[in-house]
């Protein structure tokens, strides 16, 4: 690459060969600093004007922009700037940046941090961290708008990475000299209360426990003054600590549990509660079922079949194995209190188990019932989580809530960190399937959590939000390696969801690439996995739209009529229903099916304000109204398709959903120039021109849709 270097973390600096180079006036390097700050994708002419002159660009700014691309490519080389249209890339490798070395390493520090190795993490950390040379990335560029952005989101990283250093300073036990620094920065970011966190557990190891506690103080006042808010219950189970003496809090992070070899109990309850570890939990307590079976000990047995279950509802996908499970709770059952915390936590699983194979939730919701009126928060927080699971349709985001946030208040009665843990994952997840746009804070709350001590099974979805994310923001490559990156960790944990999850977000990827036929395959073979759940029909619907993609309409066909069966409206509303019904539309658009599609719209008409997202908001495909303006198109409605159209395209701008909007716009544009109204053949102009814009700014393969 010639031996170009660039510098972004402070003042910007180009290095050929290792000496510092003039790359001339500040247009140039105003110029070459956006071309980094998009690294590896292309930029157009139009949006390098913009960067110089705003959106008052003088006449022939697309000549003067060549130009000056010309002159620092004499300067850096041509291979370092290349021309692509409709526009130009910068190909430097990833080392040549300061901002992605910084980025890299930060990443593995967490990575590992969450994996239990603090020390590793402090040394990765701290590197990232030295890389910086000044106050702010992009610093001489501030009124440049996409600098400026992309400046404050590496603060934000800069920032992270300060508060991972500071929980693997606290992990290894080398805290002396953090309380000054965390004082600085909770005067700095009163609102940030994972430093407070900190601060306060600082101040407890250095015997300070009445400043701990004042901090606190300070913290929720701030809080309560600034936003209205009381504290996070990260922060608020810090307090409790303190105010408890818990040694724990004084010690660095266990990273092992000492059981004896007999004790598969304890070494179960440890995996699953404590590590979220499914498969080792699942080991330990096929074992002490067993023993506890031929000793007739009945509370062990009770305590072996529950950690069975695991965390989530029907992690027992066969029919042997799913049937063993409820032979086995209703064993259990028989020989416990009903009244007790053991019976009342059997109930609530059997009736959780039994809920989810028919698409209901009755039963579970009145298990939760009794556990809040017996007043049991160990068994009221498991019946909570279940319960919850059983809820993922689209009709019950405000049950769902209230569940999740009635869970983290009762976690804190139960003393079980797993139940912390699962509230704040079902409410980051109901944000996301809720489209709320304060959704990634929710997750960056997780995130710490995580931080804090590892959760196999909670980390999983957490890494599965974030390739959802990779793919609403248009990175494909990003989001490919996240999803194979994912499905290793799903099968660390013993989830059973790896591969059928690895295969919603491959679909998400091919579907906005528009390569989705090339799946037919794979996606005939993931149809008839006995890992899927019972009620998940999307690889149906994948299959038939992936098939009629690529003019295959006799499998397509088929595959739309198992997933319609008599009616479509018994399908049960389960996690992936709404993906199903979009993928139903799509194909009954490519078939010409005017009949089914007006069924589909009928189904997903009170949805159009959702997005529609798979299981745990593990892929996203965008606005419902997309589907819904699709269904009315096929159905020969341009109007009706129009509006959910133009909704469409507001909605997944609001997401932020990139490849969505460009799909969108597209079909809006379709149905504009169906409709024929005045002035639609110039609307429809416009709407292609800017998808066609967006597309290219894409990292990977061109969207293409339709």
């Amino acid at each position: 690459m010639g031996g170009v270097d660039l510098g972004v973390l402070g003042p910007f600096e180009v290095r050929l060969d290792g000496e510092p180079r003039d790359v001339g006036g500040p247009r140039l390097r105003t110029l070459l600093a956006v071309l980094a700050a998009e690294a590896g994708r292309v930029v157009s002419v139009a949006a390098l004007g913009r960067a110089l002159w705003g959106e008052e660009a003088p006449a022939h700014a697309g000549r003067t922009v060549r130009t000056y691309l010309s002159r620092l490519r004499a300067t850096v080389g041509p291979e370092v700037i290349r021309t692509r249209p409709p526009g130009y890339v910068l190909h430097l490798a990833p080392q040549a940046l300061d901002a992605a070395r910084f980025e890299r390493l930060a990443a593995e520090g967490r990575r590992v941090l969450a994996a239990g190795e603090p020390a590793a993490a402090r040394e990765r950390l701290a590197c990232a961290l030295t890389l910086w040379r000044g106050h702010a990335a992009y610093e001489e560029f501030g009124g440049v708008e996409t600098l400026a952005a992309e400046g404050m989101r590496l603060d934000r990283l800069r920032h992270d990475a300060v508060q991972d250093r500071i929980d693997a300073d606290l992990a290894t036990g080398e805290d002396a000299g953090l309380i000054a620094e965390l004082e600085a920065l909770t005067a700095a970011f009163p609102g940030h209360e994972r430093l407070w966190a900190q601060l306060m557990t600082a101040l407890y190891r250095a015997g300070r426990q009445s400043d701990a506690l004042e901090a606190f103080r300070r913290a929720r006042h701030g809080l309560i003054t600034a936003a209205g808010v009381e504290p996070s219950p990260v922060l608020a189970r810090v307090h409790r600590r303190v105010l408890a003496h818990d040694p724990a809090l004084l010690a660095a992070r266990a990273t092992a549990v000492v059981t004896g070899p007999d004790d598969a109990l304890t070494a179960g309850e440890h995996a699953l509660l404590e590590d979220g570890d499914l498969r080792t939990g699942r080991e330990h307590f096929e074992t002490a079922y067993v023993r506890a079976e031929q000793a007739g000990d009945a509370p062990a047995l009770a305590r072996a079949a529950l950690g069975l279950g695991g965390v989530w509802v029907h992690e027992h996908r066969t029919a042997v194995a799913a049937a063993s499970l409820l032979t086995r709770l209703r064993y259990a059952l028989e020989r416990a209190d009903p009244g007790s915390t053991l019976g009342h936590r059997l109930q609530a699983r059997l009736a959780a188990e039994l809920d989810y194979e028919a698409g209901t939730h009755h039963r579970v919701l009145a298990a939760a019932e009794r556990t809040r009126a017996a007043g049991d928060p160990v068994a009221h927080a498991e019946a909570l989580s279940l319960a919850h699971h059983c809820l993922l349709g689209p009709g019950h985001a405000r049950l769902r809530q209230a569940l999740a946030t009635e869970l983290v208040g009762v976690s804190g009665r139960s003393g079980r960190r797993t139940d912390l843990v699962m509230g704040v994952l079902w409410d980051t997840v109901d944000r996301f399937l809720a489209g709320d746009p304060h959704a990634e804070r929710r997750l960056g709350e997780l995130d710490d959590l995580l931080a804090e001590r590892r959760h196999l099974a909670a980390g999983f979805v957490a890494d599965a939000l974030k390739v959802m994310l990779a793919i609403r923001a248009g990175r494909f490559g990003k989001a490919e390696a996240g999803a194979q990156a994912c499905v290793e960790a799903g099968r660390a944990a013993g989830d059973l969801d790896a591969l059928g999850w690895y295969g919603a977000q491959l679909v998400a990827i091919r579907w906005f690439q528009g390569r989705l036929g090339e799946l037919v395959p794979v996606l005939d073979g993931l149809m008839h996995s006995p890992t899927l759940s019972p009620i998940d029909n999307s690889y149906y619907a994948a299959l038939a739209v992936a098939a009629a993609s690529a003019g295959d309409r006799r499998t397509a066909a088929g595959a739309l009529a198992r997933l319609c069966g008599q009616d479509l409206g018994a399908l049960p509303r389960s996690s992936t229903w709404l993906t199903s019904l979009c993928g139903a539309a799509e194909t009954a658009y490519l078939l010409d099916d005017g009949a089914t599609a007006v069924r589909i719209h009928e189904l997903l008409a009170p949805f159009g304000h959702l997005p529609a997202m798979a299981s745990l908001g593990i892929a996203c495909f965008g606005s419902v109204h997309h589907p819904l303006g699709t269904t009315a198109l096929t159905a020969g409605d341009p109007d009706r398709a129009v509006t959910h159209l133009r909704a469409a395209v507001r909605h997944n701008l609001a997401l932020a959903h990139w490849p969505a909007v460009v799909f969108s716009r597209r079909r809006h544009a379709e149905a504009l120039l169906r409709r024929g109204g005045p002035g639609d053949a110039a609307a429809a102009d416009r709407e292609l021109a800017a998808a066609d814009e967006e597309a290219r700014t894409f990292a990977g393969p061109p969207v293409t849709g339709r």
